[in-house]
């Protein structure tokens, strides 16, 4: 065999070797660990229907919450076609429980989605509290919304019910802090449960092919 003809053979050998290798650690990386995910303590009915929910456990107070949502974004800008992105406000303590209603107030008000990364901001950023109905009404007055207005969302049955609902949905999760991912009901996952936010997301996708296959 010629020199020539070694080469070429080793070349090839090396290449099936590399391929090999390739395949092994990619399909490793796509494979779901135990370790990065765990069953919620109560499975609950998803608010998604035929498509697989995506909810995100998390509290305005939160830093990691407010540091997670430039990836939240990306993630749901190339999510998968069969999956819904839904955020629950999680709700531990009568604290928590306001920002909840926070959030369904300004859901219920229609404000735009921007306003939930103001509300971010103005609490970690600014240093503003907004932890009170007063200081809610003065921030929602930068969207044009009056106090009758939000008083009437605030106080309304729709509010009232969807808190009620949050609420229960945190002490079914089992989950113990925010930000925790929880798919289609059944399964929850979190940073500290993955490498970083690149990790979870896969992750995530992963939980959604699972979910899928089970329905």
């Amino acid at each position: 065999m010629s020199l020539r003809s070694k080469t070429l053979k080793l070349s090839a050998g090396l290449i099936t070797a590399l391929s090999l290798a390739f395949a092994i650690t990619h399909s490793n990386a796509q494979s779901l660990s135990d370790s990065s995910y765990k069953p919620v303590a109560s499975p609950f009915k998803v608010s998604t229907g035929d498509k697989i929910e995506v909810a995100e456990l998390f509290w305005f107070g939160c830093g990691h919450c407010f540091a997670l949502e430039p990836s939240i974004k990306q993630w749901r800008a190339n999510k998968p076609d069969n999956a819904e992105f839904v955020k629950i406000p999680a709700i531990f303590s009568k604290r928590w429980e306001f920002h909840g209603k926070a959030f369904y107030t300004m859901q219920a008000l229609n404000v735009p989605e921007d306003a939930y990364d103001a509300f971010f901001r103005r609490i970690h950023v600014q240093r503003k509290p907004v932890n009170n109905y007063n200081s809610l009404v003065a921030f929602l007055a930068d969207y044009d919304k009056t106090e009758e207005q939000v008083e009437s969302a605030f106080n309304s049955f729709e509010v009232d019910t969807k808190v009620r609902a949050a609420s229960k949905i945190s002490r079914q999760s089992g989950a113990t802090g925010v930000p925790t991912i929880v798919v289609d009901g059944k399964y929850m996952t979190s940073q500290g449960m993955n490498a970083g936010n690149a990790g979870l997301f896969e992750t995530v996708n992963l939980l959604v092919e699972k979910a899928a296959s089970e329905r």
